[in-house]
């Protein structure tokens, strides 16, 4: 079994984390998130079901922190090609391929009155 407080399995975490951002693919920067107060962590898109934390059913409220990200965008045709190569089950193909997504389209960005930040919208239709 596998622990991820298990130093043979987070000092391989770190080592990649760190040859990312020697290569400059991982950065920090603020941005909102999905946070749950009552499991005081931040939940993905998919961890949210109408406005509650998936664990503990506790409203999500969207919080601006300063974050870790990675630059996956760059490789996506690459990172879509190579799931091509990959002995996995189509089910976990299908989850990445829609995940990582091969899109063409606009980013467009709403202000919000009287606050210091936009909505963004991913369209692509004209």
């Amino acid at each position: 079994m596998i622990f991820s407080h298990d130093t043979d399995y987070y000092k391989w975490d770190q080592w990649l984390f760190l040859k990312f951002f020697e290569k400059g693919l991982a950065y920090r920067e603020g941005s909102y998130v999905n946070w749950c107060e009552k499991c005081t962590t931040v939940l993905a898109n998919e961890q949210v079901q109408g406005g509650k934390c998936w664990r503990c059913n506790s409203e999500v409220e969207q919080k601006f922190l300063t974050q870790w990200f990675l630059k996956i965008r760059e490789y996506a045709d690459e990172l879509l090609d190579g799931l091509e190569t990959v002995d996995w089950p189509e089910k976990v193909k299908l989850m990445q391929r829609n995940w990582i997504s091969r899109s063409e389209g606009s980013l467009i960005r709403f202000p919000i009155v009287e606050e210091d930040r936009t909505i963004d919208i991913f369209t692509t239709r004209p």
